[in-house]
């Protein structure tokens, strides 16, 4: 008779592990003042009326916080008649960012402007981005330009596979003759293009193609300004891959995107070009320490024709080969190799960072060789503002590797 309430315990455990987890009967979120609902529960793997299994939750609320709208996306369940209810808490970040775009070089280049950036429109993760800026290259023969460029994106349009892009911008500068006077040259672009995703799980993550049209423009005004090279009305494809988490102070995983671009002389077009482009980065976690990562990335791209006096291509300044000026070498093809590694500084949100880099850029396609290699090293603070979307600031020093030159300071957005 002593054994009975052990042997009534066992067999109510057993009953339960055979039952398995409990339906899910309610999905609410707390905390989203700005997000809708429907921009959360097309990330998830999980619905109503089925189980609460536990990595299908977690999966689900790792998906939330891969949109990168919250600081914080956290989970619990609450019993309810039938099954339980799952209430996902997010802390909404700022999605309204304007912000003030200064630059100055040791070279005498400079820059100056504006930029608003407005995250997740309607609540529906869209994303604005208006750029004015005046830049001074100090390139031979080129004056002040005059920046403008304008892109909208909204993904999962309508809660369906396919997501939207637009895009438009306008760069006008001052150009010098050999001979005295000078001319306005005005460069034009206008991008449409839409994108599927072939997912099962979240429609951010994994596999998707697009494509879209592109229009690029070129016009010349002025006494003595040459003849104008035209206009190109380019279809463009794209192909990507993402498996990318973020961990707020940090990411894990994998992205890839390629695209190809081109157009045909005669066919609504002042020239024919082909452009080739493809980028992978890959994060890791290494050691036990939060947030101390290794980050590797590869850059390669090609064009085939196109417009004279116009490379595709370029490397050095703050973000590509930083131990060298912006624009050292430029060119029809390139490629680029760099590795990280960040560690944490006592703080999450900065983290120190140290860069190695190695590419070059060639005229033209054919003249691809690795006879010739740049490289860079540096040595950076990172800081993650966390209360905006996507936001992450670097400032460094950088110095060439086998080339003449000293420390270079490089500081910009990540």
């Amino acid at each position: 008779m002593r054994r009975l309430p052990w042997l009534l315990l066992l067999a109510s455990a057993w009953a339960q592990a055979e039952q398995g987890p409990p339906t899910i009967r309610e999905i609410v979120f707390e905390g989203n003042e700005t997000t809708r609902p429907r921009t959360m529960l097309r990330e998830m793997v999980i619905s109503p009326g089925d189980p609460a299994d536990p990595e299908r939750v977690e999966r689900s609320r790792q998906a939330v916080q891969d949109l990168g709208l919250f600081k914080e996306v956290s989970v619990r369940e609450e019993p309810v008649d039938g099954g339980v209810r799952l209430v996902f808490r997010v802390r909404e970040r700022w999605y309204i960012l304007p912000t003030p775009r200064v630059d100055a070089k040791a070279g005498g280049e400079y820059s100056y402007g504006a930029q608003l950036q407005w995250n997740n429109l309607w609540g529906l993760d869209h994303t604005l981005r208006v750029v004015w800026e005046r830049e001074d290259n100090k390139e031979a023969g080129v004056g002040l330009e005059t920046n403008h460029s304008f892109a909208y994106n909204a993904p999962q349009v309508f809660d369906s596979p396919y997501s939207l892009g637009i895009s438009a911008g306008q760069i006008r500068r001052p150009i010098e003759l050999p001979g005295g006077g000078s001319y306005q040259e005005t460069l034009q672009n206008v991008g449409i293009g839409v994108v599927r995703s072939l997912s099962d799980g979240p429609p951010s993550q994994g596999w998707s193609i697009g494509g879209g049209l592109g229009w690029l423009g070129q016009d010349t005004e002025g006494v003595g300004a040459p003849a104008r090279y035209g206009n190109a009305t380019a279809p463009f494809a794209t192909l990507a891959y993402r498996d990318l988490h973020l961990n707020i102070y940090s990411e894990e995983g994998v992205s890839f995107r390629t695209s190809l671009q081109g157009a045909v002389n005669g066919v609504a077009s002042d020239y024919g070009f082909t452009t080739w482009s493809g980028r992978y980065a890959r994060y890791w976690r290494v050691g036990e320490t939060d947030h101390q990562t290794l980050h590797f990335f590869s850059d390669l791209g090609l064009r085939v024709d196109g417009p004279p006096e116009n490379d595709a291509f370029y490397l050095g300044g703050d973000f590509l080969l930083r131990g060298y000026d912006k624009e050292f070498v430029e060119g029809d093809a390139y490629w680029r190799l760099a590795g990280e590694f960040a560690r944490p500084l006592h703080w999450r949100w900065l983290r120190w960072v140290v860069i190695a880099e190695a590419g070059n850029a060639y005229p033209e396609p054919q003249d691809f060789s690795l006879g010739r290699i740049y490289g860079s090293l540096g040595l950076a603070l990172r800081v993650r503002l966390s209360w905006f979307v996507n936001v992450e600031i670097e400032a460094g020093v950088a110095m060439p590797v086998g080339d003449d030159g000293g420390a270079r300071f490089f500081a910009g957005r990540v």
